[in-house]
């Protein structure tokens, strides 16, 4: 399998700081919000050498680095967390944790198709974050990376501004290619991970959920065509944002609008190279006879 977990690269949607920060303020609880959930979390402090799953990927193995020892190293039940701070590990373990059995709710799946835990790097200095992020190939201006199932996040001065709406978000591609490790296309991707982020976030900090997207601001009118076609990312910063709300709209159609059910196997035939048309013609044929009736109903959805 190629190092990109997605149809187009190995990184998942880097985020800029500008967009972190954004993110930051999405969904802020109400004063008498419930506390948020996960707080059990066991977070299991340990050598590099004691941690049980030390596969890494490629950009991992670069995070990593020559000197395990310069990180501090714990692990959950499904994830090992390479920090400075604990204080900034507990928030990502309690939060990592949840999402993990959020979306593994919400898909409605009960295997997980991954028998590997997921290793996330919280990085605390930028001058080494920039270093990462060119050795990686990532993108100059990323603050947050997901690849396969591994994430790369940048705490700017050691903020932990990592773990809020951009963790919810990464960690949605990371934990969505658990349940589903196949190559997807990109609208499907970053679809997803734009609902389900939203949604699980919200949960998390006790202010509802069900199907409120990732409240990303812009319009959602990126040609439907264009999106399905997507093999990159646009150029235009404006016209990342209507791709990225076209896609989550879609996905949120398909998903709240159709049958929720048959969201995975539908997930499962694209993944297996069949096109949205076959897909939704095959999977949701008592609902449509032809792709331009799909079409018309998601365009009034």
């Amino acid at each position: 399998m190629a190092l990109a977990c997605w149809l187009v690269a190995a990184w998942a949607p880097a985020q800029t700081i500008e967009q972190l920060q954004q993110r930051l303020s999405m969904g802020k609880a109400a004063p008498n919000a419930p506390v948020a959930r996960g707080a059990d979390v066991q977070l299991v402090e340990k050598p590099w050498e004691q941690i049980t799953d030390q596969q890494l990927f490629d950009p991992g193995k670069i995070a990593l680095g020559q000197n395990p020892s310069k990180w501090h190293h714990a692990e959950t039940a499904h994830f090992v967390i390479h920090f400075h701070k604990r204080i900034d590990a507990q928030k990502v373990a309690r939060q990592a944790e949840f999402y993990y059995e959020q979306v593994k709710k919400d898909l409605q799946v009960e295997k997980d198709r991954f028998d590997r835990k997921s290793h996330i790097f919280l990085f605390e200095k930028e001058e080494e974050w920039h270093q990462f992020v060119a050795d990686a190939k990532f993108m100059e201006w990323a603050a947050g990376v997901s690849s396969r199932s591994e994430l790369y996040f940048l705490s700017r001065k050691g903020s932990g501004d990592f773990a809020a709406g951009t963790l919810a978000h990464e960690m949605t591609h990371c934990i969505f290619y658990r349940f589903v490790p196949r190559r997807i296309p990109m609208w499907l991707n970053e679809g997803f991970a734009e609902f389900e982020s939203g949604n699980a976030y919200a949960k998390f900090k006790g202010i509802g959920g069900g199907n409120r997207g990732s409240g990303r601001g812009g319009a959602a009118g990126y040609p439907l065509q264009k999106l399905l076609a997507a093999k990159e990312y646009p150029k235009d910063r404006n016209d990342v944002h209507e791709f990225y709300r076209t896609s989550e709209r879609l996905v949120r159609f398909l998903i709240t609008k159709l049958d929720r059910n048959r969201f995975v196997p539908l997930v499962m035939k694209i993944a297996d190279g069949a096109s949205l048309e076959s897909a939704v013609l095959e999977i949701h044929a008592d609902k449509f006879k032809t792709f331009d009736e799909f079409v018309k109903r998601y365009e009034k959805s």
